[in-house]
C-alpha cells in the first residue's frame, strides 16, 4: 500500500484494487478463501455481489489503516438482501441470501434437510420434494439405463448426487448441481463426495415447477460446461428430448414420443423404449 497516508486514487474502487497484502485480512473478515478473493477481483464482474463484498471489506481496511477522513459512498448492504428460509423439523430455520455468492466450501457446511443447487454461486432451492410421477419415471429410467450399461466401464448415478461443474465464466467451485441421472466415463472425476468434473451425459425430468430451470438455466449451463449429451424427459407430454454437443452448442434430435425408441449419438447401446419410460404413470392424474 505504500507509506501511511499515501492514496493512489480517491476512487474507492481503484483504492480497493491496491489490496496486495490485504487478502489475508479480507479473508478473515469475510470467511472467503484467498484464492476466491483473488479470482473475484481479477475476473469477477464489477456488479457481482462477491466482488462488491470483497471491495467493501478492502475499502474498510484501507480506511482503518490510512485513517482516511473522506466520505466513501457505501456499497450494498448484504445483510438486508432477500433470503431463502429453510425450516427444519426441530423448528429451527436456516437463512441463505439470494444475492450472495457461495462456493462449494459453503455448500459442504450446510446441514439443513432441503436440497439446493449452486448455479455460479447463486442458491437454487430444489424443494418441494419430487412427486410420485417424477419418482416413478426416474425409477424406471434408472432401471432401463442400468440394463444398457451392464458390463460397461462408464458409471451411472442417480440423484441425490453432487456434480461440481467447472465453468470458465464463474468463480471456481461455485456450481454444484444434482442431475436426476448422469453418466460418468472418466472415473478419475468420481470421489467420495460425488463427481468433480463434467459428466458425459446428464438427464433431467421436468415438471411444471422446474420447467424453466431445466429448459433454460440448465440447458445453457450444461452446454457451457461441455456435457456431451443432455436428455430432457417430459412426463406430462410423454416425450424425451435429446441434445448433443456439436461445436460447443447443443443440437437437438427429433422428439421421441410414444411408440418410438429414444437413442442419442454418444452411447449406441442406450436404446430406450419411450412407452416403457412412462408405462408406470399411465393411471396418474397430471
Amino acid at each position: 500500500m505504500g507509506g501511511k497516508g499515501k492514496i493512489y486514487s480517491k476512487n474507492p474502487i481503484i483504492q480497493a484494487g491496491y489490496f496486495h497484502g490485504l487478502q489475508k485480512a479480507v479473508a478473515l473478515k469475510t470467511g472467503i478463501s484467498k484464492p476466491v478473493i483473488h479470482t473475484a477481483i481479477k475476473e469477477g464482474d464489477n456488479s457481482s455481489p462477491l466482488k462488491l463484498k470483497v471491495i467493501e471489506t478492502a475499502i474498510a481496511l484501507i480506511r482503518d489503516r490510512q485513517n482516511l477522513s473522506q466520505n466513501i459512498k457505501p456499497l450494498p448492504d448484504f445483510e438486508n438482501q432477500p433470503v431463502l428460509v429453510f425450516q427444519e423439523p426441530d423448528g429451527s430455520s436456516f437463512h441463505l441470501s439470494t444475492n450472495k455468492i457461495y462456493t462449494y466450501l459453503d455448500y459442504l457446511k450446510w446441514t439443513f434437510s432441503e436440497r439446493v443447487e449452486l448455479i455460479k454461486g447463486k442458491v437454487v432451492n430444489m424443494s418441494p420434494a419430487p412427486g410420485s410421477i417424477h419418482q416413478t419415471v426416474i425409477g424406471d429410467l434408472y432401471y432401463l439405463f442400468r440394463m444398457c450399461f451392464q458390463n460397461h466401464p462408464c458409471r451411472l448415478f442417480i440423484a441425490p448426487f453432487d456434480v461440481r461443474l467447472p465453468l470458465d465464466s464463474g468463480i471456481k467451485d461455485s456450481t454444484v448441481v444434482q442431475p436426476d441421472l448422469c453418466v460418468v466415463c472418466d472415473t478419475k472425476k468420481i470421489d467420495k463426495k460425488g463427481c468433480n468434473g463434467v459428466p458425459d451425459l446428464i438427464l433431467e425430468i421436468v415438471s411444471p415447477g422446474n420447467l424453466r430451470h431445466d429448459l433454460d438455466t440448465k440447458f445453457a449451463l450444461y452446454q457451457e460446461a461441455g456435457v456431451s449429451e443432455y436428455w430432457i424427459v417430459h412426463p406430462s407430454e410423454k416425450m424425451i428430448l435429446i441434445y448433443t454437443l456439436q461445436g460447443g452448442e447443443y443440437q437437438g434430435l427429433r422428439p421421441f414420443t410414444a411408440g418410438m425408441s429414444a437413442q442419442g449419438k454418444l452411447f449406441p447401446q442406450l436404446d430406450i423404449d419411450v412407452d416403457q419410460v412412462f408405462a408406470g404413470i399411465g393411471s396418474y392424474h397430471f
